[in-house]
C-alpha cells in the first residue's frame, strides 16, 4: 500500500501545484470490503469550496488512469475531500504550512509528566517543532523533537491567551474574550472586537459597535477566539 500512495502522490503534486491546489495528504485503505483512495487537497491560497472538490475528482481520476503500470492491485473507490479543520500534520510541509497556527501534539513519551500540548507552533527546523504554550499564568516556549510526536493535529480551538503587550498588540481587531476581576457596568464578561489598547484600558467593540472600556488592572484573563 505504500508504493500505491508513493506513485499516486508523485504524480498528483504537481499536477495540483499547477492548478494552485495542495496535495495534503494520500490514504489507501480497505473499508467494508472495498478498498478507498481518499485524497486531501487545499487551496494554496484561500479556501477549497465544493465547486473546488468537483473539479478536483475529475481532474485526478484523470491522472491516476494514466499512471502506466497500473499501481491499484484492484478496483478502489476515489474519494477527493478537504482535509478539515481539524487536519493531521504528518509531512514536513505540513507543519511549515502550520506556522502561527495553534496545533495539539501528542507524545510518543512524556516529558515532564507532559503527554500532550496545546499551542502556537512558532516555528519548525531542524526536525524540531517550537510551540508557544500557555502554562502557569505565563507563555513558555516548548521544543518538541518530530520523532517524540505521536500525532500532531490543527487545534480545533484557536484561542490564545493575552498577557504581554506583545500578545494584545497582535489582538488588536480580532474578537476577543475578556473577564475581570471585579464587575464593570454590571458585568464580569465581555466579548468583542479590541479596538483599541492604551496603557491603561481595552476598548472592546459590541456587535452594535457600542464600546467597554476595561481596565487592564481590572483584567482577570483576556484571550482571542473566534469562538464565542
Amino acid at each position: 500500500m505504500a508504493k500505491v500512495i508513493e506513485d499516486v502522490q508523485a504524480i498528483l503534486k504537481p499536477v495540483l501545484v499547477k492548478k494552485g491546489f495542495d496535495l495534503w495528504d494520500v490514504l489507501y485503505e480497505k473499508q467494508e470490503g472495498d478498498f478507498v483512495l481518499r485524497v486531501f487537497v487545499d487551496r494554496v491560497e484561500g479556501e477549497i469550496n465544493m465547486d473546488d472538490l468537483v473539479m478536483l475528482t475529475e481532474v485526478i481520476s484523470e491522472e491516476l488512469d494514466s499512471i502506466t503500470p497500473d499501481p491499484f492491485p484492484q478496483a478502489y473507490l476515489l474519494d477527493v475531500s478537504s482535509p478539515g479543520a481539524d487536519r493531521e500534520l504528518k509531512q514536513p510541509q505540513n507543519y511549515l504550512w502550520a506556522i502561527g497556527k495553534f496545533i495539539e501534539v501528542d507524545l510518543s513519551v512524556a516529558s515532564s509528566g507532559v503527554d500532550n500540548y496545546i499551542g502556537q507552533l512558532v516555528s519548525f527546523a531542524d526536525d524540531e517543532l517550537t510551540l508557544d504554550v500557555f502554562s502557569k499564568a505565563k507563555h513558555q516556549l516548548i521544543n518538541v523533537p518530530l520523532t517524540n510526536v505521536k500525532s500532531a493535529r490543527l487545534s480545533v480551538s484557536q484561542d490564545r491567551i493575552l498577557v504581554s503587550d506583545e500578545d494584545y498588540d497582535w489582538a488588536l481587531n480580532k474578537l476577543v474574550h475578556v473577564s475581570t476581576y471585579q464587575k464593570i457596568d454590571g458585568q464580569k464578561e465581555f466579548s468583542g472586537e479590541l479596538s483599541q489598547i492604551t496603557n491603561d484600558n481595552l476598548i472592546v467593540k459590541n456587535d452594535d459597535d457600542s464600546e467597554f472600556v476595561i481596565p487592564r488592572r481590572a483584567v482577570a484573563q483576556a484571550r482571542q477566539s473566534n469562538d464565542f
